[in-house]
């Protein structure tokens, strides 16, 4: 007789947290998990203090890490890497057949907040400008009053001494920092994590430019636009300068890696 055994919904998230399975996209390795298993994975982990960091994996991140060994290090050490773009959901879910869903940073960062709020947790924020880390402090005191902010640190745009690095990790830890927000952009967060995350007794993150999305100097298009995977053209027309080159080059070339791989599975 054969027996079939129904698997709940927390014993699935309690399962995910456990194995971190991780599968290719690439040549970097990305995370098979729900929100639901990330969203409590982070939050354990930073209830303990625990050393560790996540990479929201998008179109650039995956095109850099293809000539950038410290990025691509960074994303394969993650203890999370996540399908942070449409495009890499869908390459990830064609290339592994598997139904990933998509788990945008910009997304993340606004629950897990509400999450540390509820948890009594302690959020710090590494980089951005000091105007904006002014504009999130205003932005946690309206919507979510009971976020305990630790501190919120701007670094200097440039190359730091070590003495300044640790300096800044120093008042990460006494402020008894639970999840740091690193906020630096491509590649320098993740490369940042990678080499300095395990002196941090706190869960790291690398959000990009979520805290701008939050405080509305960033703004993100309406559901249909991001479900189609045209979010990148919506931000595009924001800020044409900045990220044309970024966009076209690096949306080509994924999509030229993507046939590649697709035509090669094929002929296997």
């Amino acid at each position: 007789m054969d027996y079939f055994f129904v698997i709940t919904q927390e014993e699935q998230i309690i399962r995910e947290i456990i194995l971190l399975v991780k599968k290719q996209l690439f040549g970097i390795e990305i995370n098979q998990i729900s929100k639901e298993g990330l969203l409590k994975g982070l939050i354990e982990n930073a209830k303990a203090r625990k050393s560790s960091y996540l990479c929201a994996v998008n179109v650039h991140m995956t095109v850099e890490s293809q000539s950038n060994l410290a990025l691509k290090n960074a994303i394969l050490n993650a203890k999370w890497a996540v399908t942070d773009g449409v495009p890499v959901k869908w390459a990830f879910n064609m290339l592994n057949n598997a139904k990933q869903e998509r788990l945008a940073g910009m997304d993340l960062t606004p629950e897990l907040l509400k999450l540390a709020a509820l948890k009594g947790l302690v959020v710090s924020v590494y980089g951005n400008t000091e105007n904006n880390l002014k504009s999130f402090k205003d932005y946690v005191s309206e919507h979510i009053p009971g976020l305990k902010i630790g501190t919120l640190i701007s670094p200097p745009f440039r190359i730091l001494t070590e003495e300044e690095t640790k300096g800044h990790l120093q008042t990460i830890n006494d402020c008894q920092t639970n999840i740091l927000l690193v906020s630096l952009g491509c590649p320098k967060q993740e490369i940042w994590m990678s080499k300095y995350a395990e002196q941090c007794n706190s869960v790291c993150l690398g959000i990009g430019n979520a805290i701008n999305t939050l405080i509305g100097t960033e703004k993100r298009p309406p559901k249909f636009v991001q479900n189609i995977g045209m979010e990148w053209f919506y931000r595009l027309c924001q800020n044409p300068k900045r990220l044309f080159k970024r966009y076209f080059v690096t949306n080509t070339k994924f999509c030229s890696m993507l046939l590649a791989s697709l035509l090669k599975s094929r002929k296997k």
